[in-house]
């Protein structure tokens, strides 16, 4: 009797044991100095403590009783990553230390993510180079995160010039494809095609280059559209557009940026309504799958965070000559806005169901002033961050 009470301890630690999380595989991925990390889990898990160590250099997860599979520390390590090796060991009883060697001090960010498309619980570590390593605490990520604030800040000052300014401005549909048709019959297609011909006009200047996807009544893809903005090297993509709703009451326009989940009902139908296609990405053919979806990710936070700046700078000065529906940055799917380098904003001038709106947007001394305010927005970003 006593050997069987005797060995209940035993067997419990090891029910434990099988019941833990397992440590699957790690992913390692790297754009332009940040370095991600992705630790791939069978259950949900994330870190008890996280901190760094110098001398060497080390960042240090201690996790709540996990098990490590076979071979998934095992890596080779790109030399142009922060990591040269990653180890884990039983720190004591229920806590399991995972240590990530780096080649110097890092700033780091680490969070969770719930499984998805065929992943599973992830702890994700994002690395930066740092004089003076500073630890963010680990934090829940939901769709859509705060886009402002899932990168590091972007600086607030011009650092070096870099050339003239590419602005890609994108009148949407066009051809036989017409957008929102208003009651009185006025199409968005050749309203925002004139207000995006006078934003042009208002831009164009020896610090910025323009570009326009249509100049004429042209039916435009939106997946060359994005390629249009990528083949130019843009520093950003405006697209404009108008709606149109069952409710004549509804008006107010609105600037988008793109997140994975709509800010609001309204954000969610407008997006249904204008994604025909796939995105593009980034020329990584020659990386493996897993590196691309870490390296697509990476340049696409880094773009979200500038497209929002890009758009609270716009919005600031849209207010001033238009109704809002709402007076913030909203987000929504715009699949037109997700070449991952580019940062690039969607703008709702206002919505040709409304009788009043649409009487105003087909008026051309008003389309100047939507034009002016545009292209003011679109200035105080670049001065404040090209």
């Amino acid at each position: 009797m006593l050997r069987a009470l005797l060995l209940v301890p035993c067997l419990l630690l090891a029910l434990g044991a099988q019941a833990a999380p397992t440590l699957q595989k790690v992913r390692l991925g790297q754009h332009e100095q940040e370095t991600r990390v992705v630790l791939e889990f069978s259950g949900e898990v994330k870190p008890k403590a996280v901190f760094d160590l110098p001398n060497p250099n080390r960042l240090v997860l201690d996790f709540p009783q996990i098990n490590i599979a076979k071979k998934a520390l095992e890596q080779s390590y790109n030399k142009n990553t922060l990591i040269t090796d990653i180890r884990s060991a039983q720190n004591k009883p229920g806590v399991v230390r995972v240590v990530m060697d780096l080649t110097s001090p890092a700033q780091s960010k680490v969070f969770t993510l719930p499984p998805t498309k065929g992943r599973g619980h992830r702890v994700v570590v994002d690395l930066l180079p740092s004089k003076k390593a500073a630890t963010k605490q680990v934090a829940q990520a939901r769709a859509p995160r705060s886009i402002l604030s899932t990168v590091p800040p972007v600086p607030s000052a011009k650092t070096e010039p870099k050339g003239p300014l590419v602005v890609v401005i994108d009148p949407g549909h066009g051809g036989k494809d017409p957008g929102a048709i208003g009651r009185a019959r006025n199409y968005e297609k050749h309203v925002v095609l004139s207000v995006g011909k006078k934003l042009r006009d208002e831009l164009r200047g020896e610090d910025i280059k323009v570009v326009m996807t249509r100049s004429s009544d042209k039916f435009i893809p939106l997946r060359e559209r994005m390629r249009i903005a990528q083949r130019h090297n843009a520093d950003m993509f405006i697209s404009i557009h108008a709606d149109a709703h069952k409710k004549r009451s509804v008006r107010g326009g609105t600037v988008y940026v793109l997140s994975e989940k709509a800010s609001d009902r309204e954000a969610a139908r407008l997006a249904r309504n204008a994604n025909k296609v796939i995105t593009p990405g980034l020329d990584i053919s020659h990386e493996a799958p897993d590196v691309q979806d870490i390296l697509i990710d990476l340049t696409q936070r880094e773009t979200m965070n500038r497209s929002a700046l890009l758009g609270r700078e716009v919005l600031e000065e849209f207010r001033k000559v238009a109704y809002l529906r709402k007076d913030h940055l909203l987000y929504a799917g715009f699949a037109v806005l997700k070449a991952p380098e580019v940062p690039s904003i969607l703008v709702e001038l206002a919505y040709l169901s409304n009788p009043d709106e649409e009487r105003k947007l087909v008026d051309k001394a008003y389309q100047t002033k939507l034009a002016k305010s545009l292209a003011q927005g679109i200035r105080d970003y670049a001065n404040r961050y090209h």
